[in-house]
């Protein structure tokens, strides 16, 4: 199996990604941001730097070992989409979802990924790294990116949401990872309370929504990428 290696250090930070099964990622509640500084913004900054050194799209505090309620991505290969969040809440899922693969920077192997549903559509609300309020409505790939991100706040992992067959297809690699932790704190499975909150629901055989988006969905997605080219890496959202 050709395992996906973090880098072990990155410039100009401290910080390391955190790789599953520590503790770190199952940790909740996350703690609210409530002091919007320049030590704030220099933690930002170095998040954004991680995501791009480890060819991420995303990047949540508790994948560096943070109890705090931030995440970072970028949805696309422009500069000017970086989006730094803090304090976020989905107010508004769609009901319809969109099925694609995704995998998880803390799972380390391009192997570890699997098929997740996510709303094609949310309304959310956060603060900017300034403070700021921000309401926005977001569709797509970045709508996908934004809810996995967001689950990391939550202590879920995308593999939290794969459907049986693909959970037993990487099991390889979830095993090889555990066998790699040192630690004897390892943290497997997710709080029970937000594994039965999860919106939209994780697949299963008696839920499986069709693989393939509707013709709506792709005109969509070809509206999008006339704006923006988005990045879809196989590797790790964040």
């Amino acid at each position: 199996m050709q395992m996906r290696l973090n880098p072990t250090s990155f410039p100009g930070t401290k910080y390391t990604i955190a790789e599953f099964p520590r503790p770190a990622l199952r940790r909740i509640p996350s703690a609210p941001i409530d002091v919007f500084n320049e030590k704030l913004i220099a933690t930002s900054r170095e998040m954004l730097g991680i995501m791009y050194e480890a060819k991420g799209v995303g990047l949540a505090a508790p994948q560096i070992g943070l109890n705090e309620e931030i995440f970072v991505y970028n949805p696309s290969d422009s500069k000017s989409m970086e989006r730094i969040v803090c304090n976020p809440t989905i107010t508004k899922y769609s009901e319809d979802v969109i099925v694609e693969e995704e995998g998880c920077l803390s799972l380390r192997s391009d192997d570890t990924a699997g098929q997740v549903a996510r709303s094609a559509w949310i309304e959310t609300e956060y603060q900017n790294e300034m403070g700021q309020k921000v309401r926005r409505r977001l569709k797509g790939f970045e709508a996908r990116v934004y809810q996995h991100e967001y689950d990391h706040l939550k202590g879920i992992l995308c593999y939290d949401r794969f459907p049986p067959e693909d959970r037993e297809a990487v099991q390889k690699s979830i095993d090889n990872l555990l066998g790699l932790y040192p630690g004897d704190d390892a943290r497997i499975e997710p709080d029970a309370r937000e594994l039965k909150a999860m919106m939209p629901r994780p697949l299963s055989a008696r839920w499986m929504p069709p693989l393939e988006s509707s013709s709506a969905d792709e005109e969509e997605k070809e509206g999008n990428a006339a704006k923006t080219k988005q990045k879809r890496g196989s590797g790790g959202f964040g």
